[in-house]
């Protein structure tokens, strides 16, 4: 005879992985529209895929691997259990790249440029926007300078 046994804990458990699945997009601030366009899929998929109450469409492994790699905890998504080692797949997955959709609104460095920001670790994406921010501070003063004073000309 077969018993169903109870959850070890059930505090706090998102019990569909549906449910699961929206919490970790939110938690790492994407849209459905751009969890669509990383996957490869439609925002309706997206929106079928994170369906609560048993009418939703089961994610498929290959789009969870994907997920993975966009540093979504997949463990957590199938188990509602959250994996001890997060940050070591999320580093080791900077070296995979999941293709996008092109954006049009992008120009083809600015594509590159994410591309590259998105394959860093946590810490040097930090460091890459203190630089950004520094690059960015240092061209408001040197407008504000060149504002104050205007050029003059040989005489």
């Amino acid at each position: 005879m077969v018993r169903k046994l109870p959850p070890v804990n059930t505090d706090g458990v998102i019990n569909s992985s549906s449910a699961r699945l929206k919490a970790e997009r939110t938690r790492l601030g994407l849209s459905q529209v751009a969890l669509g366009q990383a996957l490869g899929v439609t925002k309706w998929t997206i929106i079928n895929y994170e369906r609560t109450g048993g009418r939703g469409t089961p994610i498929p492994a290959d789009l969870l691997s994907a997920c993975s790699r966009l540093g979504m905890d997949v463990q957590y998504i199938v188990t509602g259990v959250s994996s001890s080692n997060l940050n070591r797949v999320a580093e080791e997955a900077g070296s995979y790249r999941v293709e996008p959709k092109r954006s049009p609104a992008l120009s083809p460095d600015e594509q590159r440029l994410l591309e590259k920001y998105r394959r860093l670790k946590p810490s040097q994406r930090a460091q890459a926007q203190t630089i950004v921010g520094a690059l960015i501070a240092a061209e408001g003063k040197t407008d504000k300078k060149s504002a104050a004073r205007p050029r003059r000309g040989k005489r």
